[in-house]
């Protein structure tokens, strides 16, 4: 969220968790331009104005909505082999793939960038609390030579999101702990077959 809940007062935060589930809500439904501070208001039971004193403008209801809808991928330990960390990255990010709101969310996350209006609102962090995991765990492989040092990190990280993705919007696909070591093993076997 733009600002830290640590130490907020109960009914603020109240306040601000019903307007961001009904700003939630809406994206599902119908993406981010079904996102309108009336409708939040609305269904949120939250006036405007208390919107407006928690977020500057729609734009950063929406960021915030944006974020809300994306996993956070924790950063594996230090201290365990590149490989697992990798492993443990794609786990998780299947995982939080695989939850709500974030399968429902998809197509509009994935439309979004593409909308010259609504991708304004969608601040270049937003996406770090997902993907940065999975970058950093490519280019630890790469360093390490599981996979060759000349791998194009981004087009690795499309290679690996681009499978999980496509399994999230799938409904009959399960998005477990089996799916995500199947991605690692083909991501793996093939980048391997370069070197």
């Amino acid at each position: 969220m733009s600002e830290s809940l640590v130490d907020v007062d109960p009914r603020v935060r109240r306040s601000r968790e019903a307007v961001l589930a009904a700003s939630v809500a809406f994206f599902v439904a119908g993406g981010p331009r079904a996102v309108t501070v009336d409708a939040v208001s609305e269904a949120s039971g939250v006036a405007k104005t208390t919107i407006y004193r928690h977020w500057r403008d729609r734009a950063h209801l929406l960021a915030d909505t944006y974020r809300a809808c994306l996993p956070v991928v924790p950063a594996p330990a230090d201290s365990v082999s590149p490989e697992t960390a990798l492993r443990d990255v794609v786990r998780s990010l299947v995982h939080g793939m695989g939850q709500e709101p974030t399968r429902s969310a998809l197509p509009h996350l994935i439309a979004t960038p593409l909308d010259p209006v609504e991708s304004a609102a969608l601040p270049p962090d937003v996406l770090d609390q997902t993907f940065s995991p999975l970058v950093a765990s490519i280019e630890r492989a790469a360093s390490a030579g599981v996979i060759p040092k000349r791998t194009d990190t981004m087009e690795a990280k499309h290679q690996l999101v681009g499978f999980i993705i496509m399994s999230a919007i799938d409904p009959t696909c399960a998005m477990n702990n089996s799916l995500a070591d199947r991605v690692t093993e083909l991501f793996l076997a093939g980048r391997q077959a370069q070197t």
